[in-house]
């Protein structure tokens, strides 16, 4: 199956609504790939050429990609194929190799060791193919100028905008090498800005490419010296003839200890079956713990067999016994030697490639390697991942994601509070009020973090804890219709006859459809329940929110911000607040305000397309007027935008005096039923004064 990069991975430059912008080009036809008679007239089709020669053979790369600091990427692409090296790696002053080879991957992070890893760990490779993607729609590039270089020709271009004075480094440019009759080679040297989602961030690239005089070949990892399964005695005694060799280890299923002994390494302490009462350790890369059974999430730090089981972080204790394949490397004269996990089964092609990989069904292809979360993944992407698969049942994977958002910043209650509630869902109602009270702790004032822990606290029969959440909750949230429904459940169970009907009478006040349910509620606030409504603003402004789309972590720095949400492929939304002062009456003038911006802003599009708008008039929803605007890019002469992208709508009103505005986008996008989803979430939006 083809791969194609990520909404990660996307091209963008400094021009008005740069996410917008930089999904809008990806909507326009490719220039076509005919014979160029003149360089200085077909630059699109010279590029467009290039790409597509590079997209067979193998081809040498070697750049870097900057953003707060520089990393080095080199190493060799071809097709799908890849062998690249990241500088510095996930180990300080340690290069990490990655090589992929059709449905098998290898990688390198120590150095010295390979171990297996997952095809569909993508990261080095998008950053330096990107760039010389080809089937893609490209926008008009213009030509800078010819230069000559080591005896060869290079044509520069690039993207061609309107704005003067734009730094003609914030935009995409490629050196594109020539034949004698000025037809496109392949491209010699390219820089660009990437924008990347996962850290909404900006990424520097600058990448030389050439054609390869080697090809892409699996790592020295040879098969195992036999079948038979060993133990740590043997792999003692025969350290010097295994030497950087691989053989089979079989140990009983539980493990003794775990201990983190780099930013992806991990030490375990384990007993082997092939002698009586032996142990011995392992290092296991990144989550091949948790692959293999032994632990149910990865845990920092050092941890015997007791604690794990406490933090419920303990896999099998009994059954038959695990293997798993290790490479052998001896520690000076000693009677000693490392083992190196490599994988769980041993593969060998018909061509005599060797490969490993940890589970039988795959599993490894679907986990994150350690380049990609120490390169590319915030604590918040961490999070907001956690609540996906948190919605799709994955409660373990969701708990492993917070685990190691709360790990990456560890005074950030989100992790916490959102383990919390998968904690629930699984029945741990002890670590679940654990979390809850670390959240608390760390300084969160959410209400629904009050509230729940009551839940869990009343779960564990301490009704007064639970009665003293629910209040102070309501202290914190008047107008918590749970909290006092909560409350009012406790205060019956403990025959607080009189109290309770207070409070279920409150709570009936607030929310008539409350009342009634048969036990405690949970608060609908972003966590893995999977709820779809959201409510802001001391829940006077209400939406849906389709169960694709998350909610994302509040961000101190923009307090105008009430919301961001993030959906599929790159689509978007944001709920901003208090940007200017704004009356009812002055709603018209705004609305003309923004309409001509956006028309500016985009004046760069194709001659041939233009911004549709689909609504631009003031409308009134639930007896208040508010700005209803809408647009997309479409091609002329044509009437379907139905797999456009950057479908974007937006609702403006003013409440309380101050500017309120709704907006969600498509962005990058295509799927019509994003549309669909877009338009569900505008038309629900309530507002309450």
């Amino acid at each position: 199956m083809k791969r194609s990069p990520p909404a990660s991975a996307t091209w963008t430059w400094p021009v008005v609504a740069l996410l917008l912008l930089a999904s809008a080009l990806a909507g326009y036809p490719q220039a076509q790939k005919k014979s160029a008679t003149s360089t200085q007239e077909k630059p699109d089709a010279l590029l467009a050429a290039a790409m597509e020669k590079m997209s067979t053979g193998v081809w040498s790369v070697n750049g870097t990609v900057a953003v707060k600091k520089t990393i080095k990427l080199h190493g060799l692409l071809s097709g799908e194929d890849f062998d690249l090296t990241m500088e510095p790696g996930v180990n300080p002053n340690t290069p990490m190799r990655e090589i992929v080879i059709k449905d098998k991957a290898w990688i390198c992070s120590d150095g010295e060791t390979w171990h297996a890893g997952s095809p569909d760990d993508r990261l080095l490779y998008n950053r330096a193919h990107v760039p010389i993607m080809a089937d893609r729609r490209l926008p008009p590039f213009e030509k800078v100028g010819t230069e000559q270089r080591d005896g060869q020709t290079l044509l520069h271009v690039r993207l061609k905008v309107p704005e003067k004075k734009i730094n003609p480094k914030e935009l995409p440019q490629y050196w594109i090498v020539l034949d004698s009759q000025g037809q496109a080679q392949y491209i010699g040297h390219t820089e660009m800005p990437m924008f990347s989602q996962a850290k909404k961030e900006v990424l520097y690239c600058s990448f030389d490419y050439a054609p390869a005089k080697e090809n892409i070949a699996p790592p020295p990892v040879g098969p195992p010296v036999d079948d038979k399964a060993y133990g740590f005695y043997d792999i003692e005694q025969h350290k010097f003839d295994w030497k950087g060799k691989i053989v089979r280890l079989q140990v009983t299923p539980k493990l003794l200890e775990s201990k983190q002994i780099g930013e992806s390494t991990y030490r375990a302490f384990l007993k082997d079956t092939a002698t009586p009462n032996h142990y011995g350790i392992v290092e296991f890369p990144y989550d091949a713990l948790v692959q293999l059974g032994f632990l149910k999430k990865i845990v920092s730090g050092t941890h015997g067999w007791e604690e794990l089981e406490k933090m419920g972080a303990l896999g099998r204790t009994d059954g038959e016994p695990v293997s798993f394949y290790v490479e052998v490397i001896p520690i000076g004269e000693k009677p000693a030697a490392r083992a190196v996990a490599v994988g769980a089964k041993f593969n060998r092609d018909a061509d005599g490639t060797v490969s490993y990989t940890w589970a039988a069904n795959e599993k490894a292809a679907k986990s994150p390697s350690p380049a990609a979360m120490a390169s590319d993944a915030s604590d918040g992407d961490l999070v907001n991942r956690g609540i996906e698969k948190a919605k799709k049942g994955d409660l373990d994977g969701a708990i492993a994601d917070f685990d190691r958002a709360a790990e990456l910043n560890p005074k950030d209650d989100a992790p916490y509070y959102n383990r919390a509630q998968a904690k629930r869902l699984k029945k741990d109602t002890a670590g679940a009020i654990a979390d809850y009270t670390r959240a608390i702790d760390l300084g969160s004032t959410n209400p629904a973090a009050y509230n729940n822990r009551g839940n869990a606290r009343a779960e564990n029969k301490d009704l007064d804890g639970a009665i003293a959440d629910y209040t102070r909750a309501i202290e914190l949230k008047p107008d918590y219709a749970r909290a006092y429904y909560n409350r009012a459940v406790v205060k019956k169970d403990k025959g607080d006859t009189t109290g309770a009907e207070a409070d279920f009478k409150t709570a009936k006040k607030l929310d008539p459809e409350l009342v009634g349910e048969e036990s405690p509620a949970d608060s609908e606030n972003n966590g893995a329940s999977g709820a779809t409504t959201v409510s802001l603003l001391d829940s006077k402004l209400k939406l849906d929110i389709p169960s694709d789309f998350s909610r994302d972590p509040d961000d101190p720095k923009e307090p105008k911000t009430v919301a961001k949400f993030s959906g599929p492929d790159g689509a978007w939304g944001t709920v901003l607040r208090g940007m200017h002062g704004l009356t009812p009456d002055q709603l018209e003038g705004y609305l003309k305000k923004r309409v001509a911006e956006y028309n500016k802003g985009f004046k760069w599009l194709p001659k041939d397309s233009h911004l549709q708008w689909l609504k631009k008039e003031i409308v009134t929803i639930d007896g208040r007027k508010w700005a209803d605007w809408s647009f997309v890019p479409i091609m002329k002469g044509r009437k379907d935008y139905s797999h456009n992208p950057v479908y974007t709508r937006n609702l403006t009103t003013s409440y309380k005096g101050q500017l309120l505005e709704i907006n969600f986008t498509s962005n990058l996008n295509t799927d019509p039923k994003i549309k669909r989803e877009i338009d569900h979430i505008m038309d629900s939006v309530h507002l309450e004064e």
